[in-house]
């Protein structure tokens, strides 16, 4: 797998008390070329990881000092965040979620396909490997920002912008007339930014330099780049005002390399699992919507009975959902471009939705705009994106609700603007939004705008979302005409 310094990652660490299940996993990975260690309890494990470094750590669920769910922020403090395999007998979707939760990185259903495990202990080192070249790639753009093209950008202590650099017009789009003398705060960064990098504007005006800031920026047309920032105080000859010079490389690449890396592991993970308990599970849940029919029949007229038996039904419905949405997660997208009115797929979309807004005042506002909708996407993917809008502005209110859309064309991209005047975003929920299985909801799987997120990239566009005014507003740039792009 490696020489010199990372040899380490040829070294694996079983935590396993059954010793013949030990035994049999030694023998599987040892087979295929790897060093093995193994330990009967997380403790021991923990007093190995103190003095050694291993490439992957391979655990049971059950072990004798507790569930591994449970210890599993100490290993992984211990160990350097060393990447995690799971291994059991048990299908416990919540256990699952509640693992990859916390930073597992894979989970493995017992019995164990050897050839299967091994893929899988390979897949997780080479993306460690991926992981240490792109922050040597990182490092290395560190040491060269001072001479390789880059980002100049002086402003004022109040945020108004001074002056910039050609490469920074050739990277982002804006002009000259289009900055100086205007907030850089306002123009050109994200909402939930904002606050980070005002302070440390406030810093520099007390300390002569700020290192390490990476943040966003906001392009002409709308879309985002990743910036990696080194601020020191400049001031003017004559030793009057002084300023912020801000010296920027563009990062955006690499941090969507290490995103992507990142999300196709988790997703295939995720897959990987929903498989094992959908199947394990779909059986189960027929029988008890099957004995529910025919109980429904015996209680008939039983009030309490019947009520309790409403429940179970629910139950069983909301498994089967989770698990659908789960799966629907985690399968690669594919989209189906055809020429369409962006328009009609909202308003469609919105129709959809009659019965949630039955008996509430709710209204949909299309601005008026000159901006022509035809745009090539997959329309039932649009569909569902726009339902998930609507339904999360919707839900997030209990009271009125007016949404707005707002639109801006040009030759190439569409972008719309979906505005709500509900209670908008908390800081949390802005970090937060795009994550999987992250929800405010009490029966949410907090896999809406994750989707939302996937269709919009398998389309080559972006998303985004903020606070706006009192609500929240959710801005989506895609391209006219593009390739499909499989998301995975």
């Amino acid at each position: 797998m490696s020489s010199g310094p990372m040899t380490y990652l040829n070294h694996i660490l079983v935590i396993e008390d059954d010793l013949d299940a030990a035994e049999s996993l030694s023998d599987m990975l040892s087979i295929d070329g790897f060093q093995i260690t193994t330990t009967a309890s997380v403790q021991d494990a923990m007093e190995l990881l103190e003095s050694q470094r291993f490439g992957v750590i391979l655990t049971d669920r059950h072990l004798p000092d507790g569930l591994i769910e449970h210890r599993l922020q100490e290993i992984l403090e211990v160990s350097s965040k060393t990447p995690v395999i799971v291994v059991t007998g048990y299908s416990d979707l919540q256990a699952v979620i509640l693992a990859f939760r916390q930073g597992i990185s894979d989970y493995v259903i017992k019995p164990i396909i050897p050839e299967d495990l091994i893929q899988t202990v390979r897949r997780i080192l080479e993306r460690r490997v991926l992981e240490q070249h792109l922050q040597i790639e990182h490092a290395f753009a560190e040491r060269i920002q001072s001479t390789a093209e880059a980002i100049i950008l002086v402003i004022d202590f109040d945020g108004r912008v001074i002056h910039f650099n050609r490469f920074f017009t050739e990277l982002t789009g804006w002009a000259q007339g289009d900055l100086i003398g205007e907030n850089w705060f306002d123009r050109c960064i994200y909402p939930e930014d904002r606050d980070r990098l005002i302070n440390v504007c406030d810093t520099m005006s007390r300390t002569d330099r700020y290192r390490g800031c990476t943040n966003r920026i906001r392009c002409k047309n709308g879309e985002a780049r990743e910036i990696r920032w080194s601020n020191s105080k400049w001031s003017e000859a004559d030793g009057g005002q002084q300023f912020i010079l801000a010296i920027g490389i563009d990062v955006s690449d690499l941090a969507e390399a290490t995103q992507r890396a990142v999300r196709a592991e988790r997703l295939a993970a995720i897959g990987e699992t929903v498989a094992a308990l959908a199947h394990e599970s779909r059986n189960a849940i027929q029988r008890i919507n099957a004995a529910s029919e025919v109980l429904a029949i015996n209680i008939r007229g039983n009030v309490d009975s019947e009520e309790e038996l409403s429940v179970v039904q629910r139950a069983a419905s909301d498994l089967s959902t989770l698990l659908e949405s789960v799966r629907a997660f985690a399968a690669p997208i594919q989209a189906k471009l055809e020429c369409a009115d962006l328009r009609e797929i909202w308003r469609r979309s919105w129709d959809d939705l009659e019965c949630k807004r039955s008996g509430r005042d709710v209204e949909l506002v299309e601005n008026a705009t000159s901006c022509l909708h035809d745009v090539k996407v997959d329309v039932c993917r649009m569909e569902q994106l726009f339902r998930n809008l609507f339904l999360n502005a919707l839900e997030a209110s209990e009271g009125p609700v007016r949404i707005e859309i707002d639109c801006e064309c040009n030759d190439e991209m569409v972008c719309l603007k979906v505005t709500d005047d509900g209670p908008g975003l908390t800081a949390e929920q802005s970090a937060h939004l795009f994550e999987p299985f992250y929800t405010t909801k009490p029966t949410g799987t907090g896999l809406g705008m994750p989707i939302c997120q996937r269709i919009v990239e398998a389309h080559g566009g972006t998303i985004a979302a903020g606070n706006h005014l009192n609500g929240t507003e959710v801005a989506i740039c895609v391209p006219r005409v593009k390739a499909a792009v499989l998301v995975s």
